[in-house]
């Protein structure tokens, strides 16, 4: 294939990006921090103002990924924070760039001031030398299917450093995210980054959250909940299974009955059948059919002791009709 020549068809809104940065500092960025550089610099040539939510908002990152990305720039000397007494971001001074052997660093001016956002300046410290461990990425490339870019070679590094994962803790993430079909290497990170917060130091400890997770959006699926799981709903799903110590099969049971019977609140109405059923000392998917049983012989006394002809069709309806009344059961959750 032929050179190709490129040609300038653009109007005035346009970002000026110094050659510099190209050769000399875009290389050894990991995505984010690129992004977030080139977005302050978009901002300042249009003189408009941004916040680390609006960073965050715009490339879907969390406000800890724009506060890494900052540091990482404010480190290189191509961005300035300053920070108030109280530890809050109050300006991004960009910094004119020099090729890296340069010695002087001269103020350019401020993209904008953050005051609504809190941001604690870190300590700056030099980073240890990472150990060589081309085993390491020998491993990733059979996941990935791939021959690693350098950047993402530099992804597994700060896992590794930064992050100090295990080798061990490392394969499985590299495994559970290649097994996904999520091989972005920005998705890597971020699960590293949430394990790691997690406070999760092992491959076994990172399998369990992996399997509490699972279970989570098993639940919401039956239940027709089609958004990740809350906090509020997690609490819920961590009841039933470690307070009531009820098993998946049993918590899915409660979740079809619930979806028969209502349409709003469902997590609170099935909170509400567990509720019973653990209270009626249910540990197996037969006690529920004995509970619907008794259930079903209690009403076909009532009807036959007032000379009414049942109409009551199956046990499941009986059980579902009387026990489970949606208007009294969200009363009593209301009034608790």
């Amino acid at each position: 294939m032929g050179r190709v020549t490129i040609n300038q068809n653009m109007g005035i809104s346009t970002t000026a990006l110094s050659n510099i940065f190209i050769d000399d500092y875009m290389a050894d960025a990991n995505d984010a921090e690129i992004k977030v550089y080139l977005y302050l610099l978009r901002m300042m040539c249009a003189n408009e103002a941004t916040s680390v939510s609006d960073l965050a908002d715009k490339f879907n990152y969390t406000e800890k990924d724009v506060h890494r990305a900052l540091t990482y720039w404010e480190n290189q000397g191509l961005i300035s924070l300053e920070i108030s007494e109280s530890g809050h971001l109050t300006g991004i001074h960009m910094q004119d760039i020099e090729p890296r052997k340069g010695a002087s660093i001269r103020s350019l001016n401020a993209v904008s001031t953050l005051p609504k956002y809190s941001v604690v300046k870190k300590e700056e410290k030099k980073a240890a030398p990472h150990k060589e461990n081309p085993q390491m990425l020998f491993v990733a490339e059979q996941y990935f299917g791939r021959t690693l870019n350098s950047n993402e070679i530099k992804t597994i590094y700060y896992i590794q450093d930064e992050l100090e994962f295990s080798e061990d803790l490392i394969d499985y993430l590299l495994q559970h995210c290649a097994s996904a079909g999520k091989k972005d290497f920005d998705y890597v990170r971020k699960v590293a980054i949430s394990w790691h917060e997690k406070g999760i130091k092992t491959a076994e400890e990172a399998a369990m959250d992996n399997s509490a997770h699972k279970v989570a959006y098993s639940i919401m699926r039956e239940l027709g909940m089609t958004n990740a799981p809350t906090n509020v709903e997690l609490r819920y799903f961590e009841r039933w299974q470690n307070e009531y110590k009820f098993t998946l099969s049993i918590i899915l049971e409660a979740c079809k009955r619930t979806v028969l019977q209502t349409q709003t609140k469902r997590l609170q109405y099935c909170d509400g059948i567990l509720r019973k059923w653990n209270q009626s000392g249910v540990t197996t998917l037969e006690d529920i059919k004995k509970l619907d049983a008794a259930h079903g012989k209690t009403l076909q006394f009532t009807d036959a002791s007032a000379g009414k002809q049942s109409k009551y069709t199956s046990l499941f309806n009986q059980f579902e009709q009387n026990s489970y009344n949606l208007d009294s059961l969200e009363k009593q959750l209301l009034d608790n």
